[in-house]
């Protein structure tokens, strides 16, 4: 199914319009009022029309040749107990992956300064738990925490 869309004449369709609260680089607000035709219109263009109208957006309100540097660490591997069959973290099978305990803190820290030492400004945790207890999610708010004060973006992934 052949769509014209207004999106490559003219960029009607530009993600920094009206309805957001996130401002871009022109001065623009990110759309969040999207009308179902109008995703439609993205979902049937052919995919190399949506790559160069993306790379377009993206150049009018983002420095093009920027890129963000991030670094991801597995803080706690292994020996979940959920029982997903396509997840190398997961206890009931032999994935050989070996399972390790939340990481101390101060080695955390030291591989999140390393990170910045090579030019990473965001630094990112993953941990295979079904249900974190409160003092595993206590201490991986103080990490949070501890990375922020090195100056870095973070974030995490915390479960399965």
């Amino acid at each position: 199914m052949e769509v014209s869309s207004p999106l490559l004449h003219g960029g009607l369709y530009d993600f920094c319009g009206v309805g957001g609260r996130e401002r871009c680089r022109n001065g623009g607000v990110v759309r969040g009022n999207w009308q179902r035709s109008e995703a439609e219109a993205f979902y049937y263009l052919p995919f190399a029309d949506l790559i160069f109208q993306s790379q377009s957006i993206h150049r009018r309100n983002f420095d093009p040749n920027h890129l963000e540097a991030a670094s991801l660490l597995s803080i706690k591997t292994g020996g979940c107990s959920e029982d997903c069959g396509y997840c190398s973290q997961s206890a009931h099978y032999d994935t050989g992956v070996k399972a390790t305990r939340l990481m101390d803190p101060d080695d955390v820290i030291a591989a999140a300064q390393r990170a910045k030492d090579c030019g990473a400004v965001r630094f990112c945790m993953a941990a295979a738990w079904l249900s974190p207890e409160d003092r595993d999610l206590d201490q991986v708010c103080n990490l949070v925490g501890a990375i922020k004060n090195l100056g870095m973006e973070t974030c995490v992934t915390l479960g399965c």
